[in-house]
């Protein structure tokens, strides 16, 4: 008699987030955790993040409800920085995050 395992369960947006913010440097008061619907263009034009020395996540969710979920709970259980907005656009489904430096912005002088 043979035993299927299921395979392993893919973690949470939010886990995922977690790890990698726990691999590059942890101290999550340094990191900016946002929702857009168009995340590059985000990071590259508002933050003026270097995409090739600044640690960055984008994680798609299935509806902008969940990634702002995800987004909320992420900065209140662990804080950073943040914006929130009254509305919510049905296309923002993507969480990112970045590392806080001194040529972002926002920026840790």
């Amino acid at each position: 008699m043979s035993t299927v395992q299921a395979p392993p369960a893919r973690p949470s947006p939010a886990e995922r987030i977690t790890q990698f913010i726990e691999r590059n440097g942890g101290d999550h008061k340094r990191w900016f955790i946002g929702v857009t619907c168009n995340p590059r263009e985000q990071l590259i034009s508002e933050h003026c993040i270097n995409s090739t020395r600044d640690p960055f996540l984008i994680i798609g969710c299935d509806t902008a409800d969940e990634a702002r979920r995800v987004e909320y709970s992420l900065r209140k259980k662990l804080g950073g920085w943040g914006k929130r907005f009254d509305g919510l656009d049905p296309a923002a489904i993507f969480v990112y995050t970045f590392r806080l430096s001194s040529a972002t912005v926002p920026n840790l002088t």
